[in-house]
């Protein structure tokens, strides 16, 4: 795909800033390296320090960057068990679901948590010391939450592939006239 900045390209998100090459490049490096100064990524970009400084502080301001983190090595700290946990709720209002999502903001051991659509309603991704705290977790935290129903869970046993990147071939600029 190719990305054309001029006066005929549109954005498919009208309200954001248009993406041209330079600024994909940027997020493309600033996803595996979040910590680059702009000198090496001038070095990256071909373009100058400045032009980089100005075009990162943009894509943090249009809110394209929500925040730069380190990658932690969990074996290292103690993270024994990750696993995923599916449950079904036992109400879909809204009382229920501002109550759950309270619950789950205070579980530090809680990584993720999205809705979903189909046979389940939610589902978390967690990490625990150990079994031991896996089960209490389990049983105590979730389970002992009035708004959840049933929970079933698969422990992780090897990450294949684990990555926070994000594709970036649906972003930038899009030509009406041939979709390039």
């Amino acid at each position: 795909m190719r990305y054309k900045a001029d006066l005929g390209t549109i954005h498919a998100n009208r309200n954001l800033p248009l993406l041209d090459r330079f600024d994909l490049k940027i997020l493309a490096i600033l996803q595996q390296k979040g910590d680059i100064g702009p000198v090496e990524m001038s070095q990256a970009v071909h373009l100058s320090a400045s032009q980089c400084s100005r075009r990162m502080q943009q894509l943090r301001k249009a809110g394209y960057i929500r925040g730069v983190h380190a990658a932690l090595d969990a074996g290292r700290l103690g993270v024994g068990i990750s696993a995923y946990i599916l449950l079904t709720m036992n109400s879909h209002g809204i009382a229920a679901a501002e109550a759950f999502r309270a619950r789950v903001l205070e579980l530090d051991e809680v990584l993720e948590c999205q809705k979903l659509t189909g046979e389940a309603d939610m589902i978390l991704k967690v990490a625990t010391r150990d079994l031991a705290s896996f089960n209490h977790l389990l049983t105590r935290q979730i389970l002992g939450s009035p708004e959840v129903a049933t929970a079933r869970s698969s422990i992780i046993l090897e990450d294949v592939k684990s990555t926070t990147a994000l594709p970036l071939g649906f972003a930038g600029a899009v030509n009406p006239a041939d979709g390039t």
